[in-house]
């Protein structure tokens, strides 16, 4: 039997791409799964979907996980349609365009470090709050990091500070609740088909793309990380076993490229 059988998972930004995929991962390894997205559209497709498939096994609702209210009814929803809530999964992000500090706006740093890494935040405090007042203490949150997190020249200056931050964030919720059963653990994600799509769409720096891309070795498609395989990923450190000994850790999933 699967160590995520009956737990209670919630995964934002899960509507589509990688967090769909992680999503549906877990609700095949027979758990209660939570969804939240921006996008209603993509909202009412996955409930057609998962309708046929697990019914009373999911839940969706339109979050906007930069709005603490709206997190906390998201808990809030998840622990009255399935009593509790086990395990956490970071996931909603976006990309910024390439943008170094002198030519990056401040909408765009605050828009990026807002959904990065405010959203987290918010989505961690309520979910540990949840955590520690259930009868069977202890959690998992897993937080969706970036080789980003790591090298400082991967991509744009907000971009790499919002999943720097998150990288610190695991670290420091780690060091604090770890004794408390409640784990915490980030995957430093290499590079996914679904990642550039924003960046290419509205128009990148390009000066500094290209510098980023001359830093490297040559991007393709054999060096691109499967969803499907980040999604078994989340799976298995949502196993307590596994969770607590990776308890603070930033793993990284990247395929050795960019190479270590």
């Amino acid at each position: 039997m699967s160590s995520a059988q009956g737990k209670t998972v919630i995964v934002t930004g899960a509507a589509g791409g990688l967090g769909k995929a992680i999503a549906t991962a877990f609700l095949a390894a027979g758990a209660n799964v939570v969804i939240c997205d921006v996008n209603p559209e993509r909202i009412a497709s996955v409930n057609e979907e998962w309708a046929k498939s697990y019914p009373d096994k999911f839940l969706t609702q339109q979050t906007d996980v930069t709005d603490e209210a709206a997190v906390q009814k998201l808990v809030d929803d998840a622990v009255s349609k399935f009593g509790r809530l086990d395990i956490l999964v970071n996931n909603a992000g976006v990309m910024d365009r390439f943008e170094p500090a002198g030519a990056c706006s401040r909408e765009t740093w605050n828009r990026v470090l807002d959904i990065n890494l405010n959203g987290p935040f918010f989505t961690t405090k309520a979910a540990i709050a949840q955590f520690e007042k259930q009868e069977s203490t202890g959690g998992v949150i897993i937080n969706i990091c970036s080789t980003a997190s790591i090298q400082g020249f991967k991509s744009g200056a907000a971009y790499t500070v919002s999943k720097a931050g998150l990288a610190a964030l695991t670290k420091n919720t780690a060091g604090f609740y770890g004794d408390k059963g409640i784990y915490c653990i980030g995957l430093a994600l290499g590079g996914m088909a679904t990642n550039i799509t924003d960046a290419l769409a509205q128009g990148m720096h390009m000066e500094m793309f290209q510098k980023i891309q001359a830093s490297q070795s040559p991007a393709d498609a054999s060096k691109m990380v499967p969803i499907e395989a980040v999604a078994k990923y989340c799976v298995f450190l949502s196993d307590k076993d596994i969770s607590s000994c990776s308890n603070g850790s930033c793993i990284v999933f990247n395929k050795n490229w960019p190479e270590a």
